[in-house]
């Protein structure tokens, strides 16, 4: 008779359990790739991207310059930091792996328009981070705002909703302000601008953001929440180079929020108030008329589809992007013109965007010291629909489509749910009109807004001696914008103001400016330089608006012809 020590048995288990678990972490291990990332002088880099040359994913170096990442087919992977060469670099899983970065020269001495004149890269004392115009050109988007978004670190790009042509925030290393304005100042080729909305992408030829106080010495108390600087491109020498690139696109919402089922609502209203809701989703019997009752119980809800309000209100829709451009130029001049549509139709019922711009660019060097630059943009965007926002508050949209009930019970059926303006049995409990139909919403309220913007600019660089320039430089730009309201008889609006009514604004807004600067850029000896500067600038704003209301129309159609005719008359 054999015996068996349990003591043994609980070891021998434990063992295996050691041994497999090492096993499952030696495994692991042979399945990543590590290594260090160091500069010329072999300390640390932080924050280098790495990320397989074909396929997805990628991470970045930590603060010791190591970086981790799963092991790929592909054994090729890409390294790039600013200020330094792009590398390509075959790894394995072997331990030790060292990849040294060698500057990029080039970007060192490339020149950043700052101020009132030009620096390279390399002088700049501040932290800046740069998009160039590759990784710009690929996002076919309404707004050059919306590319930086993931693209610059310590810059967050956020949109105030996800209507088409919906506004942009950029935020430079966190708020600076609790109650003020948080917007950056927007250079572009030297001249201050409001906004960079009306810039195509296709225009752009590269974004510096300054990001720390050393703005400030440059544009002063402007600079507060950094400065944005956008180059656009211009003509070269040579050919004309006539260039077209299109884009289409269709998008759809592939994965909506888990909301409740028709039963799973049901359950949620019975454990709130039994008494209450008992008879307004299940009741046994037949009615007044003798018809049975459609529930009769809650399990009655299993087999019930009920409205899904997002794919009600969200549906498959399209984009499409066409830039044309022409350039070239000889020595003494250069010019480039170009054109860019894009058109997009929201995801959300009744809201779409529409934007064009064009842009000409001349430079000519009129004698041997004295050349000028010259620009006009033009811009016109039309953007339709309230978006998923709405006006805010208890008719935001978004939130009418979430809290809207999945099935209308025993009061009323699905089908008159959804086409019903108001939830009837909560206007029935609150006459308030907090419950709207989020579709019938969107539907009703009439909102369209257009701006049109004509800007130019106009610089001359003198050279006066060997080192001492004059640059005299203006710019002129003037925005005129309409915002058309109209809220239908099925609106939110139009029930509690007892009808129809809608609004006009007409806006214009000025801007120009006028600076001079005398600069003189002197050498001790290769390796010391020193730039003197004197300027003198002088900036004018002005905005004026007028608005219009309109209510008491005997139709509706009347009251949106009728509005939109007055005020076109009155201007």
């Amino acid at each position: 008779m054999k015996t068996f020590n349990k003591n043994n048995i609980g070891r021998r288990s434990l063992l295996l359990v050691i041994v497999a678990w090492l096993g499952i972490a030696c495994s692991f291990a042979q399945d990543m790739i590590q290594g260090v990332v160091v500069d010329e002088a072999g300390e640390p880099l932080v924050g280098v991207t790495v990320k397989p040359k074909m396929g997805k994913g990628g991470t970045i170096t930590d603060l010791d310059g190591v970086f981790m990442l799963p092991k790929m087919k592909n054994k090729v992977y890409v390294f790039s930091f600013i200020g330094y060469k792009t590398m390509e670099v075959r790894l394995t899983t072997q331990k030790g792996q060292c990849v040294v970065m060698l500057p990029d020269n080039k970007t060192l001495n490339e020149v950043v328009v700052v101020g009132y004149g030009n620096m390279k890269r390399s002088d700049i004392t501040g932290a800046i981070t740069s998009v160039n115009e590759q990784r710009i050109r690929n996002f076919k988007t309404g707004s050059v705002v919306e590319t930086l978004g993931g693209q610059m670190a310590g810059v967050q790009v956020t949109a105030s909703d996800g209507t088409p042509g919906a506004g942009f925030d950029i935020k430079i290393r966190g708020v600076g302000t609790v109650n003020g304005d948080s917007s950056p100042l927007y250079i572009v080729d030297g001249f201050e601008v409001s906004n960079i909305d009306y810039l195509a992408n296709s225009d752009i030829a590269s974004i510096d953001v300054l990001k720390d106080a050393s703005a400030s010495a440059i544009y002063g108390a402007r600079a507060a929440n950094g400065v944005v600087l956008v180059k656009t491109k211009s003509g070269q020498q040579g050919r004309p180079v006539v260039a077209y690139n299109g884009a289409f696109s269709l998008r759809n919402i592939t994965k909506h929020l888990d909301l409740l089922t028709p039963r799973e609502f049901v359950d949620l209203q019975m454990e709130i108030n039994p008494l209450k809701y008992a008879g307004t989703y299940f009741k046994e019997g037949k009615d007044a008329s003798g018809t049975p009752y459609r529930y009769q119980s809650i399990a009655d809800y299993d087999n019930v589809a009920g409205i899904d309000w997002q794919k009600e209100a969200f549906k498959p829709t399209w984009s499409q992007s066409h830039d044309l451009s022409i350039s070239g130029g000889s020595k003494e001049t250069q010019y480039a013109l170009s054109f860019s549509h894009f058109d997009e139709d929201g995801i959300f019922t009744n809201s779409s965007f529409e934007k064009n711009t064009g842009k000409m660019r001349f430079k000519q060097q009129l004698t041997k010291g004295i050349g000028m630059d010259a620009t006009i943009n033009y811009a016109n965007t039309v953007k339709k629909g309230i978006g998923t926002a709405g006006t805010g508050g208890t008719l935001n949209v978004l939130a009418n489509l979430l809290r809207a009930r999945p099935t209308g019970g025993l009061s009323v059926t699905d089908d008159e749910l959804r086409n019903s303006v108001f939830d009837p049995l909560l206007l029935k409990e609150n006459d308030s009109y907090s419950q709207i139909n989020p579709i019938k919403q969107a539907e009703a309220v009439h909102s369209r807004t257009q701006t049109e913007l004509w800007g130019a600019n106009l610089a001359f660089n003198v050279r006066l001696m060997k080192g001492l320039v004059l640059r005299s430089a203006a710019t002129y730009n003037v925005t005129h914008s309409r915002i058309d309201f109209f809220y239908g008889e099925n609106s939110s609006q139009a029930y509690r103001s007892g009808g129809s009514y809608g609004s006009s604004q007409m806006q214009k807004d000025l801007r120009w400016s006028t600076n001079n600067t005398l600069t003189y850029k002197g050498e001790i000896n290769k390796k010391q330089r020193y730039e003197v500067m004197l300027g003198h600038e002088y900036s004018f704003r002005s905005n004026e608006y007028l608005l219009g209301q309109a209510q008491e129309f005997p139709f509706e159609i009347s009251g949106m012809i009728t509005l939109g005719w007055v005020l076109r008359q009155v201007l």
